[in-house]
């Protein structure tokens, strides 16, 4: 009964053990979120997503693959932020989760000033195909910011990121954790190519 109505919505067995009761009300939980266009332009540079490609799906344990986390790293101006680097910090990991304690988050920070940089964002993957934040998700990002970005990729991101308005673009607006309007994403995120030759 319960493997009918889970084809039926449309959500796979996942990998990290949960029970076909706990994927319907994951499905139930992502039919809520609230949908909102993007506010602000974001570019991230083609260096920094090929980095990313490499180095999300490296989070991995003696039982496989794990979800893993990376902070976006950049700088803004007005209301373009662009994305220049990635940093993956220590965390807890395992094949359904992944967590940072204060003190990743302060390292990461540290390592990215050190760099001229500021640690503006977050992509983390999930072990399935769901690219919505997970029920905690929200409560896990420490110090979010208004306009905030946070990037969640399937499938431990073993398929690559792109495009990306493929992945579940999250945004902090108003107090709260909005999915981004794929139309929205698609106009007002981009991806700044390492070269560009005209001749």
């Amino acid at each position: 009964m319960l493997d009918r109505v889970v084809r039926e919505l449309g959500v796979d067995w996942w990998t990290d053990g949960r029970s076909a009761a706990a994927a319907m009300n994951r499905k139930s939980f992502t039919r809520r979120l609230l949908v909102r266009p993007l506010h602000g332009r974001f570019a991230l540079t083609e260096a920094a997503l090929d980095a990313a490609e490499r180095l999300l799906p490296t989070y991995r344990g003696p039982d496989g693959d794990h979800e893993g986390i990376l902070f976006l790293l950049g700088y803004e101006i007005d209301d373009l932020t662009v994305f220049t680097a990635v940093l993956a910090p220590d965390a807890d990991h395992g094949c359904g989760h992944v967590v940072c304690s204060r003190e990743q988050i302060l390292d990461a920070s540290r390592a990215a000033r050190a760099n001229g940089l500021a640690l503006l964002g977050q992509l983390h993957s999930h072990p399935h195909d769901s690219t919505y934040h997970s029920p905690g998700d929200d409560d896990l990002v420490l110090m979010p910011f208004e306009g905030m970005i946070s990037l969640v990729a399937p499938h431990y991101a073993r398929f690559g990121l792109r495009p990306l308005h493929s992945l579940g673009v999250h945004q902090y607006q108003d107090g709260k954790w909005v999915v981004a309007d794929p139309a929205g994403v698609r106009s007002g995120f981009r991806i700044v190519p390492t070269a560009v030759d005209l001749r």
